[in-house]
Order: structure tokens, then sequence, then C-alpha cells
């Protein structure tokens, strides 16, 4: 059985620490957390702990000196010791800084002595590449998240709620950041019981930790508000969906089961792939995380960085759907060496990932993915999305009439999808958007006229790219699952 992360770093820091590794870089926002687990595993091996920061010394006075200053009397301390230096990734960039710490490297070793640099930043330091050792602290685990909980929900006091949905919703948060939420949480419980007024506790933590989730720029967390309903065909992705709807349950695990990987939806533009991902996390009630690819290369931080907290951050908030959008955007043609990295480091996820986390990727122009993606085993199933047939046609009016109010017999939903051959989805949506604007101008309800008018008047996509769209079901034949189960892909060849 794969072990938690939590317990993981644990082991791997209790080793680090005892080996001994005299340099080590520890790399967390959490600093009250890991100060804790560090006073805790040096304790068991009769170790003092001794801080340091720009703003502190080691004896707690505000005038802390120099890092070369502190580095010395680490150097002069005559007993064993774990010395950890806050916040110091800048003061790293001095030459004689590094070199001091290679001299120190082997004293220390040998004294049993580790200094440990905390925070959250990498430290980039060539000279210290084969000294340094690097470690990230995961999230909190459950039973760190189960401890805060009843603590500010004593289950004495609070009998009827229930404490594992509480700590379901807030895993994927710092303590401190679950902290604040229980807080937050129970005042509003409390303030809902003195006005009689029902409150969902559940609900609003997992909108607490959408607030906190969602201050972070490289994932947003999604709100659910479409399903499966409001998709229109695509009956064979949905009864693959459904196949596995129960398969992350701890019945599926006994069964024997893995937890499915992930899928990549590609197809021509408009058709519903993104819908479709949103619609995914709903239909298995789960939380849907976006993962904004534009942002992992912005230049702000290492894309390397930067993908691998939000891979961190999605497999602690698991069970979960992680949603990348036009995927091909990311890692395309012409990507350079930095893109290659991060596109080796999801791949590496993908195959090797034990969380359960699902994976769902769109694509537009499937052309433009390196061959390595598609390759079997790092997603589930690849399904082919085309425009839809004169039956999807007929569902997808009705759907967005009828999100809208609005209601038309069969034979003109039928009229419909046969004068509107080659619109995608979204096309279909707007000639109904276009109809009631006609009608809302001559201050009467829609009329059918009005739709096979808005009809008449856009011209599809498929007229502009009707080359590249054959080209694409060309080469989706043989390589990608239909996402309907109406017609075949062969069939447009005929």
């Amino acid at each position: 059985m794969h072990s938690p992360p939590h317990a993981q770093f644990l082991r791997e820091l209790r080793a680090l620490l005892r080996a001994p590794y005299a340099l080590i870089h520890l790399q967390t926002f959490e600093e009250e957390r890991a100060q804790a687990i560090l006073r805790t595993l040096a304790g068991a091996d009769n170790r003092a702990l001794h801080t340091w920061s720009p703003l502190t010394g080691f004896d707690g006075s505000p005038n802390p000196g120099s890092l070369a200053d502190a580095l010395d009397a680490v150097s002069k301390d005559a007993n064993p010791g774990v010395f950890v230096f806050k916040d110091v990734h800048a003061l790293l960039d001095a030459p004689e800084v590094r070199r001091r710490l290679r001299e120190m490297e082997g004293h220390c070793a040998a004294a049993r002595k580790t200094i440990v640099f905390l925070g959250p930043l990498k430290i980039e330091a060539a000279e210290l590449q084969k000294d340094l050792t690097h470690i990230e602290m995961p999230l909190p685990g459950r039973a760190v998240i189960r401890r805060d909980c009843d603590n500010i929900f004593p289950p004495e006091q609070f009998p009827h709620i229930n404490h594992e949905a509480l700590v379901d919703g807030a895993v994927g948060l710092t303590a401190r950041q679950a902290f604040r939420a229980f807080h937050r949480v129970r005042s509003q419980y409390e303030e809902a019981l003195q006005r009689n007024q029902p409150f969902d506790l559940e609900t609003s933590i997992l909108r607490e930790k959408q607030r906190l989730i969602g201050a972070s720029d490289i994932l947003e967390f999604f709100p659910l508000e479409q399903g499966l309903g409001d998709v229109g065909g695509l009956d064979a992705l949905k009864r693959w969906l459904a196949e596995r709807k129960r398969a992350f349950s701890e019945e599926a695990s006994a069964f024997g089961l893995p937890s499915p990987k992930g899928l990549l939806l590609l197809g021509v533009q408009g058709c519903g792939k993104s819908l479709s991902a949103k619609a995914v996390a709903r239909y298995w009630g789960l939380p849907l995380l976006r993962l904004d690819l534009g942002v992992i290369f912005d230049g702000k931080r290492s894309p390397e960085d930067a993908l691998r907290q939000a891979l961190r951050t999605a497999e602690a908030v698991a069970p979960c759907v992680l949603w990348m959008d036009e995927i091909e955007k990311g890692f395309g043609e012409g990507a350079d060496a930095s893109t290659a990295r991060v596109l080796g480091s999801l791949l590496t996820w993908q195959q090797e990932k034990t969380a359960p986390v699902f994976l769902v990727a769109t694509a537009n122009d499937v052309t433009a993915l390196p061959p390595e993606m598609l390759r079997k085993g790092r997603f589930d199933e690849i399904f082919f999305v085309d425009l839809p047939d004169p039956h999807e046609r007929v569902d997808i009016f009705r759907i967005h009439l009828h999100r809208r109010g609005r209601h038309f017999d069969d034979a003109v939903l039928q009229e419909l999808a046969a004068r509107t051959e080659h619109f995608s989805g979204a096309e279909v949506e707007q000639v109904v958007i276009d109809a009631m604007y006609v009608a809302f101008e001559h201050q009467r309800d829609i009329e059918a006229e009005d739709l096979e008018f808005a009809a008449r008047e856009i011209i599809p996509l498929y007229r502009t790219y009707e080359d590249e769209i054959k080209a694409l079901r060309e080469w989706a034949h043989g390589r990608a699952r239909g996402a309907s189960h109406e017609r075949r892909i062969l069939d447009y060849f005929d």
C-alpha cells in the first residue's frame, strides 16, 4: 500500500537528519509546522534546535548580525544540533557565503550538526549542488487536519457534525489555512444557530477552500455548475464516464480496480470538449481544479516549480478532477528546453501518480501535440469529439432553449437540426442567442422563424476550415475513440 505523502516525507526527513546530511533545504510556506517537525525529530536524536532569521538571532535578540556571523556561531558550537536558517535564500547569493558553507559541510557532518535552510523559495546555487539536499514539505495529511477540526469542533460539543466530511473539505489546505477555515465556519455556524437558520457546514468548508485555493494564480477552483445533462450527444463518452462513476470508491479499490488516470478530449472547436471536462467533475461528485498553462509559462517563476506546486495541491485535494484546457498551446511544436522539461515532469507524474487525481485534457490541434503525450498509458482513453450529427443537434437546441425557459416541438427542432448541418455545439447555441435578440428587439417571445433566420445568417466554422477538420477526422480514425455512438468516423470519407 502506498504511504501517504506526509508519512513518506517524515521518514525521508528523519533519514536525512540522522545520516547526517549537513546542508538541507526544506522548502515550504508552512514555517511553524516545519519547525515543530524539526524540533520533534531533533529531540528524538538528543539534539537541540536553534533558529536564526535576518531579523532574529539564535538567542532571540533583534540583532542577529550577518549570516556569516551566524555560520561562525554554528562552527564554534561544540554540541550536536539542528540549526534552522529562515528565509536566507537571497543572502546565499554572496560567493563568500557559498564557499564558507562548502568548507563547513564536512565538519558539520562529522560533528552531527545539520544546517537547514527553511523557506518557500527554491535555492539555486550551482556551487552547492552536490552538498545541499533539497526536500519539499507536503501539505498536511488527514491526521493533522482532523486534530485541528476536533480542537475547533470538539466531538462532545458538536456530536451531530460529520467531522470526516469537514476534514474531507479541508484537505488540500495548509495547516494554518485549515485552522482559519474551521474557525471562520464555526463562527458562521454559531451565528446561524442564534438566528435559527439552516447552515451547511460541509458546503461552507468547501467554499472556504475554494476561496483560499482561488488565491493561487496557477490553479483555479472551478464551480460545478454544469453536468452531463448540459452536454448534448456524446453518448459513448457519457457511457464510459458512467461505467467509472464509482471508480474512486473504497469498493472499487477492494474489487482490485486502479483509480482512473484521465481523458484526452480532442476534436473540432466548439463541440463540447471543455464543457464535458467540467461536467465530469459534477457527474462524479468531485472537486474541479483548472490548471492554467499560460500562468505556468508566464516567466514569473520556474515553470517546473509552478507545475510541481499545482500537482502537489491537486494530490492533496484528491480525489478530484484536474482540467487542462487546450493543452497543445502549452506543449505544442517549437517548444524550448524549459517547456520540454515541464512536459517531461507532467508525463512522469501521469505515469507514476498514485493519488486519485483524474486529468482531463482538451486539444483542438492534435497534430501539435508531442507523440509521447499520446502514448498508451498516459490517459485511460482518447476521445474524438466531432461536429454533432442531426440527433445531437436536436439535443443541443433543446438544452439551450430549455436553459432559457423556452420549449419547441420536436418537429421544429428536427427542422432546425436539418438546417444547421456542419454547425458546432457553440454555433447552435449562438443561433438560439441571436434569435432571442431579434425577439427581444420586437418586444415579443421567440418564434421558430427567428431561429430559422438566425441559422441562415450564421456561417459555420466548417466552411472556413473544412480541410483542417477533415484532416483531423482522418487522423482520429483508428487512433481515437469516437465520443458519439450514432456514427463512425469512417462515414465521413464516403
